[in-house]
């Protein structure tokens, strides 16, 4: 799942995991991998990608399977919950959602991520401002 955008991937480390993050405009996917994976390219909708890795007894960081809930909220404090769905390639693990948004908006996520057989959530929130890619 590659989206060649200017979007970074983010991370955030908790003990031996790691979440890792990314938010884009959801035409920046190709029309075939938008297919793929039911999704609307629309410059007014935007992609939340979440990934759960475990640092193995190796020390790298694998995949794991979490529980994901998440809310974002806008500039004039209205939320909307998150309906992430997952996403399993090979060893590779991810949790989409789709979020509306308007030109310029700035959103705030609060993601909440328990990885299987844990009990505590990682909580992450991060915010990403989405713009219209063509002005």
């Amino acid at each position: 799942f590659s989206t060649q955008s200017a979007q970074a991937e983010q991370k955030e480390r908790f003990g031996d995991y790691e979440v890792h993050y990314s938010a884009f405009t959801s035409t920046f996917l190709t029309p075939e991998i938008a297919k793929q994976y039911g999704i609307v390219r629309s410059k007014a909708i935007g992609v939340i990608n979440i990934s759960v890795l475990k640092k193995a007894e190796n020390g790298l960081f694998e995949p794991v399977p979490a529980q994901l809930e998440g809310m974002r909220t806008n500039d004039i404090q209205q939320q909307q919950f998150l309906a992430f769905r997952r996403i399993k390639e090979g060893k590779a693990i991810y949790y989409l959602a789709e979020v509306q948004f308007m030109e310029g908006e700035v959103l705030v996520f609060n993601i909440s991520a328990t990885p299987e057989g844990q009990s505590q959530p990682l909580k992450l929130r991060f915010s990403q401002t989405f713009y219209n890619e063509n002005k």
